[in-house]
């Protein structure tokens, strides 16, 4: 894969769209930044297709729309939440709560298709990207790329594949150290990893270094894996015993990764084991979402 060769009329209309301000903070920066090295990995030709798609779309009610891509992909957070509180006309994103997230039992070593129930993260993956492509609104197709851009990145957070008795981590506070903004640990694993590692320069910046360093050895070996490999990685990742998350024992005669009791403390060693895992992460994740858009998007 080569660097990106911009043309001066894509260059010039991104430079345009991407000055709207950050937001402070996998939570929203995460991504932002996945979305960020898949628009850098794409041609030129795609890189405009994918900003054209942006610029098409609304909110629901006449609402406003996105200034950027990566603003978009953070969309699905939003759209989940309003349909949880039932704003008026939102209900249509309402079938897609599960699709953040893939729960398996804790007995689970390997991860399988059977478990997502056809309502998972994995089924957001599937259904957006046949409708990037098949689509025959700008708007709809604007909308399948958003939340496309959301579910690659969700699946590649290791928290998002993991249980439901502790809602992903939610439920595992608190976090000791006062070196992480968060009191939960998924909080830590959704932003304050990635807080700690964007730094004052900001999400952006981070991005685009993250995209100049994927070598085309890298690019090559992530895209050539099917998403439910996505899932597993994650799952391998959280699950090992330095995530601190659960700890593997003999239950009922099967190994079990079993809730630790004790509250944790989470500070620079923790970030020290798992910065690399989460920049890794993050590349993978925007390596391969922009192979999916260069599959779902005509040259």
């Amino acid at each position: 894969m080569n660097a990106i060769r911009w043309s001066s009329l894509a260059l010039a209309t991104w430079l345009t769209l991407a000055v709207a301000p950050d937001a402070s903070a996998w939570g929203p920066d995460g991504h932002r930044i996945v979305c960020q090295i898949a628009f850098r990995l794409l041609d030129t030709a795609r890189q405009q297709q994918v900003i054209t798609l942006t610029a098409s779309y609304r909110r629901p009610n006449n609402g406003s729309g996105f200034s950027f891509f990566s603003e978009g992909c953070v969309f699905a957070d939003e759209a989940r939440q309003k349909a949880r509180d039932n704003v008026p006309g939102w209900d249509k994103f309402d079938p897609f709560d599960a699709w953040h997230f893939l729960n398996v039992p804790r007995p689970t070593h390997l991860v399988i298709q059977g478990q997502c129930n056809g309502n998972c993260v994995l089924t957001g993956i599937e259904r957006h990207t046949d409708l990037l492509r098949t689509s025959k609104t700008a708007e709809d197709r604007a909308e399948a790329l958003f939340f496309l851009g959301h579910w690659v990145g969700d699946i590649h957070q290791p928290l998002h594949v993991s249980y439901s008795d502790d809602r992903g981590g939610n439920n595992i506070t608190p976090i000791h150290g006062d070196f992480y903004a968060s009191s939960h640990m998924h909080g830590v694993w959704d932003s304050g990893i990635i807080a700690k590692l964007v730094g004052a320069n900001g999400w952006r910046l981070f991005a685009d270094r993250a995209a100049r360093e994927i070598t085309p050895a890298e690019n090559d070996t992530w895209i050539a894996s099917p998403p439910l490999a996505w899932a597993q990685e994650s799952y391998n990742l959280i699950t090992g015993p330095a995530a601190q998350y659960c700890s593997w024992r003999l239950v009922s005669g099967m190994q079990t990764c079993i809730r630790i009791p004790q509250d944790r403390t989470l500070a620079q060693t923790h970030q020290d084991e798992f910065s690399d895992d989460v920049t890794a992460r993050l590349k993978q994740a925007g390596a391969r979402l922009a192979d999916l858009l260069r599959r779902q998007l005509p040259p």
